[in-house]
């Protein structure tokens, strides 16, 4: 009895020993033999394939290299990758006996081992390159000198390469398009998507017309063009699509053929996959086409409750951010999309949200999601680069949206830790942002001031306008801000007064002066120039009169402004950002600001029309006498003269 009681407390003991043994193994990180039973499986059907395929791998020790393939190939169709795999021993033993008979395995095998490499994500660049010598053996180094692998398996090895994001010589590349290029013509629609991919993951792009590698990228990516234009008929249009993606995300244009394969597409847009609809709206915004049709179309396929509950919101921010590339503004896409991503936030990747943000400030969207985006790029807040930083707040700036938590606290906070690393076309967009949203604070205005002056670079136009804006609203609004500056900041303030301003005369701004002598403003003047803003008509006020009875604030003058489309929110019909600042800085410069929707006043029938909407705006604030037609008439070669 004492024996057997010692026995088991020996047993208990020993296997105590072992899982202490194991755990400290698991702990450091060495594989473990029945790790599997931790990893986190997708479904039920899933955990079954994995442990019956580990188990059969470490029950049979002398299974055929075939099956070893088949079964690496099995594991490649899970949802697990191969940093989680490799935690079991089972699955690096048999990675390991696939790399020790690589040059045993057939060409069927060897295309199935690179693709399931591919699939699992495999980083080991040994594996790779043992992978790729064996290509190259049964391609270019026959004893025949005929290929073993055809030229669809040649083009799958490659993609399988440019999916792991493994780095193998050009001369490898090299070989093989000399090899493929003799027989071009029997290239498949998924032969030419694989080419131009691997060919954009590894970037054999031709640039130097003397080398012989470059010429035979040229002469691949030329050969593409031909026979995608020859056989467009044939090919889906989902290949199309892909093939269109991959020629724009390598900066070529395929030539004239585009427009056909453009109709050919919108005929089928609801035969393509999420992917490829993602894809379609990339190709459209890098190639900068606008086509009209063919984006409607998207639109209200995207737009379809189906595709919605499909598309993951990663998916409809690349699709949101196309569309303001492009600058469309579909109303029932943007309604749909902005509720989508209000609910779901919380899966948007974080390069995502920095992608949400600009693109609903360029489009000019205001709404609801503009809060759960704020609070989540708070809680990630530092993840993010000085460029994500600078697009997030351009992008709350140009729909003022004025979040404090966000603008004032977390994301200042991280602009000003990361200073150092903002160029100056960066730190343009953050002041700018901070400036429209009315969140600049004096400490984030002077250190970014300090650094754009410090970098020296001016810039293009649209940087001097956007530091025009903010220098002009500090000086308006916080001058004290400028008091005990050294004398590096004096040269940015005399540029401000001569920043470009983007307002070329309009042939409504002749009518729009007209309209004015017709109704006895005879001091009134179009394009008048306030700070960075030009005024399309500016009335002057004889005496000063108050904003609104009892109130301190006196008018000098009018501004009416024609507002564009762009100028309000698609959406609710809000102001955005430039505006509402532009509106708050004419009343500090004691001017009234009286919009009026440009396409409404184009829209009236005639000018006598918009003679009478002109005077329904300005007879609360000056005098007017309007003139018989008659007389306006005969007014009007003289407006003409003067203008």
């Amino acid at each position: 009895m004492n024996v057997r009681r010692g026995s088991c407390i020996v047993n208990r003991l020993s296997s105590a020993r072992r899982m202490s043994v194991s755990g400290s193994a698991a702990t450091a990180g060495v594989p473990s033999p029945r790790a599997c039973d931790a990893f986190p499986y997708a479904s039920r059907d899933e955990e079954r394939i994995v442990k019956t395929t580990l188990h059969d791998i470490a029950s049979q020790a002398d299974m055929k290299l075939s099956l070893k393939v088949y079964h690496f190939q099995e594991l490649s169709r899970t949802s697990l990758m191969d940093d989680m795999l490799q935690r079991d021993s089972r699955y690096a033993r048999l990675k390991q006996d696939l790399r020790e008979d690589v040059s045993h395995l057939s060409p069927a095998q060897l295309v199935a081992a690179m693709v399931s490499c591919g699939r699992l994500q495999v980083r080991e660049k040994a594996l790779w390159w043992d992978l790729a010598r064996a290509v190259e053996r049964h391609t270019v180094k026959t004893r025949s000198g005929a290929p073993g692998l055809q030229h669809s398996q040649i083009c799958l090895t490659m993609y399988s390469l440019g999916k792991a994001g493994i780095r193998i010589k050009d001369r490898f590349y090299y070989r093989l398009f000399k090899l493929m290029v003799k027989n071009a013509e029997v290239w498949t629609e998924f032969d030419m998507a694989w080419i131009l991919y691997a060919m954009r993951k590894r970037r054999l792009k031709a640039f130097n017309q003397d080398l012989p590698e470059h010429q035979m990228w040229a002469k691949v990516t030329i050969n593409i063009a031909a026979y995608f234009r020859q056989k467009l008929h044939f090919i889906s249009p989902q290949g199309i699509v892909f093939i269109l993606y991959e020629f724009a995300k390598l900066g070529l244009y395929p030539g004239r053929c585009i427009f056909q394969a453009g109709r050919r597409v919108r005929k089928h847009v609801g035969l393509l996959n999420n992917k490829a609809l993602v894809c379609l709206a990339v190709t459209l915004a890098r190639f900068d086409w606008p086509e009209r049709r063919l984006l409607k179309r998207l639109s209200s396929e995207v737009a379809m409750p189906r595709r919605m509950v499909q598309l993951h919101p990663n998916m409809l921010a690349v699709i949101l951010h196309s569309y303001a590339r492009l600058g469309i503004r579909d109303v029932t896409m943007l309604e749909n999309v902005t509720e989508k991503l209000a609910r779901s936030i919380d899966k948007l990747g974080r390069k995502y949200t920095t992608m949400v943000a600009l693109s609903l400030g360029r489009l000019g969207v205001r709404g609801n999601l503009w809060k759960p985006l704020a609070e989540r790029i708070s809680g990630q807040i530092d993840y993010y680069s000085p460029a994500d930083l600078a697009l997030i707040a351009h992008g709350f700036g140009k729909v003022a949206v004025r979040d404090p938590n966000l603008l004032e606290g977390a994301l200042a906070d991280a602009a000003v830790g990361s200073v150092a690393g903002f160029t100056p076309k960066l730190v343009a967009c953050l002041l700018d942002g901070l400036t429209l949203a009315g969140c600049l604070q004096e400490d984030v205005f002077r250190c970014f001031m300090e650094e754009y002056i410090r970098l020296g670079s001016i810039g293009g136009r649209q940087r001097q306008s956007m530091m025009a804006r903010v220098l002009f609203a500090v000086v308006l609004e916080r001058k004290h801000w400028l008091e005990s500056q050294n004398a590096a900041w004096q040269p940015l303030l005399n540029r401000l007064q001569f920043a470009p301003v983007d307002a070329p005369p309009r042939p409504y701004h002749r009518e729009l002066l007209c309209c004015a002598a017709a109704l006895s403003l005879t001091e009134a003047r179009a394009r008048r120039r306030k700070g960075p803003y030009m005024v399309d008509l500016h009335v002057p006020v004889e005496a000063h009169i108050p904003a609104t009875p009892g109130a301190k604030r006196v008018i000098s003058a009018l501004a009416v402004h024609l507002m564009a489309e762009a100028e309000f929110c698609p959406l609710t019909g809000e102001l955005l950002g430039p505006t509402r600042l532009k509106r708050r800085q004419l009343d500090r410069m004691e001017l009234q600001h009286i919009g009026l929707r440009r396409k409404e006043w184009l829209a009236l029938p005639d000018t006598e029309a918009r003679v009478t909407a002109l005077e329904t705006l300005l007879s609360n604030y000056v005098p007017l006498r309007r003139r018989p037609v008659e007389v306006w008439m005969s007014l009007q070669a003289i407006c003409a003269s003067a203008w």
